[in-house]
């Protein structure tokens, strides 16, 4: 048998196997870029949920700084009113005490 008989009877049996064995590589290739795309499609999503809970974390945020201002506004406006009559109080206090 010689070289030329030996390539007549390999080369068909080898494209015969390889023709399935690209098609097996090829829908792997592709299962795995769809994968890929589905990764990257959740990311995505999931980076969208991160960016709106952290927009909705700082309205949060800023809302409650709000609120405390303004109660840090009253509570500041009560004191002064207060502490006006303390101050009256004690001096009345203090003239009932030297003169008793």
């Amino acid at each position: 048998m010689g070289i030329f008989e030996f390539l007549v009877t390999i080369v068909p049996v080898a494209l015969f196997f390889s023709i399935p064995l690209y098609a097996i590589n090829v829908g792997h290739r592709q299962k795995k870029e769809k994968l890929e795309i589905r990764r990257l499609q959740e990311e995505k999503e999931l980076e969208r949920l991160r960016q709106e809970n952290f927009l909705l974390e700082n309205k949060h945020m800023q809302l409650e700084l709000d609120r405390m201002k303004e109660e840090s506004e009253q509570r500041r406006l009560k004191d002064s009113r207060e502490s006006r009559w303390l101050i009256k109080d004690t001096k009345g206090e203090i003239t009932e005490k030297k003169t008793s």
